[in-house]
């Protein structure tokens, strides 16, 4: 029996020195995450002196409230219910993308963005895709029927100009603040499934168009979202129903694809949609949506500081995970879409550049 005891005290014993190594180990791993993070906040606020304010409030936040600014979803109403506040508002996201079954009729349209503001978040990023021609979310928009080929074959920046900036004023008062929009992909023929939603097949034209639309959406209020980074002009897959393949070497992507980028990028753009496909040039593991590699090429080669977005997570049912430098674009955010992003460590330099255009672009704009 005392036999027994003495054992039981060893085992209990060498149980709580377990305990007290395993607690030790995590407190150590602690304070080297804080450290670390310390070092990286001191090397962005160098290196980004206009987002100091904003590097500071995310490195307050918490990992999940961090993450919550790099989800942009798809919801499922057209009359705002608890169930989507809620989900909105326990994951902290900022960002929603509104689709044609989300929309009715003018009335309906502003009570919906007036109640995510009112009810999720003030400053809420609420985005759409609608370019006019073939893709259209809103069926009352007065400008629907004008396509990016319509506006391209007039060759005229100031028509450009003048569409652009009354689509996006019609946008602003329905409480939408960001169109995903202009394209500047080059099609590479007219039997590209881009033909018509493209500017033009000319490169020139393409870049006039797409520098002038970011003017007058700038000028407007509204955000650019420049798409679909690094091209889809030559590819012959659609990227909704498989990953495409563009082999181009990166001069060739410089003084091809990459110019209407640059000159939209130059007259402002805010973000930039980077597209599922896949280079083996660039990156031969990752499509260019999950690779950190066309973010880097943006920011330090053309010169782009802005906010990197990818095209829909959901869009092939390939896609398994998120990203941790940029937004993430998901349509079906009740549809198993949890587990994407569980193991994202939403870096802090996406989440200043998110939280500042969510600061600087709320409503107030219109």
């Amino acid at each position: 029996m005392l036999k027994d005891i003495k054992i039981n005290k060893k085992i209990i014993k060498l149980v709580l020195y377990l305990i007290i190594i395993v607690f030790v180990i995590y407190s150590v791993r602690i304070v080297i995450n804080i450290v670390n993070e310390k070092i990286y906040v001191k090397k962005l606020k160098e290196k980004y002196p206009e987002l100091n304010h904003y590097i500071d409030e995310v490195s307050k936040m918490s990992r999940k409230k961090r993450k919550g600014l790099l989800l942009m979803v798809g919801i499922k109403d057209k009359i705002l219910s608890k169930e989507t506040i809620k989900t909105l508002k326990d994951n902290n996201i900022n960002g929603v993308i509104l689709f044609d079954y989300n929309i009715e009729d003018e009335i309906q349209l502003k009570q919906l963005t007036s109640d995510l503001r009112k009810y999720v978040d003030s400053n809420m990023l609420i985005a759409i895709d609608q370019e006019g021609g073939s893709v259209n979310r809103i069926d009352f928009d007065p400008l629907k029927d004008i396509s990016p080929k319509d506006i391209g074959d007039k060759a005229s920046k100031e028509y450009a100009y003048d569409i652009a900036y009354k689509k996006s004023k019609f946008l602003l008062d329905l409480g939408i603040n960001m169109i995903l929009g202009p394209l500047c992909d080059i099609p590479n023929d007219t039997n590209s499934y881009l033909y018509y939603r493209s500017f033009s097949t000319n490169i020139d034209i393409v870049s006039d168009m797409a520098e002038y639309t970011v003017k007058a959406q700038r000028d407007a209020g509204i955000i650019s979202v420049l798409k679909h980074f690094p091209g889809h002009g030559d590819t012959a897959v659609n990227s909704h129903n498989d990953f495409p393949y563009i082999n181009k070497t990166t001069n060739d992507l410089y003084s091809n694809e990459f110019i209407p980028f640059k000159r939209a990028i130059d007259a402002g753009a805010e973000m930039v949609l980077i597209a599922h496909i896949k280079n083996k040039y660039i990156d031969s593991n990752n499509i260019a949506s999950m690779s950190k590699i066309y973010a880097d090429i943006l920011e330090y080669n053309l010169g782009f500081k802005g906010i990197v977005i990818t095209d829909d997570l959901a869009m092939t049912g390939d896609i398994d995970k998120g990203i941790n430098f940029g937004i993430n674009l998901i349509s079906n955010i009740y549809e198993n879409a949890d587990y994407m992003f569980d193991d994202i460590d939403a870096d802090i330099l996406s989440c200043a550049r998110v939280l500042k255009i969510i600061s600087e672009n709320n409503l107030s704009r219109t």
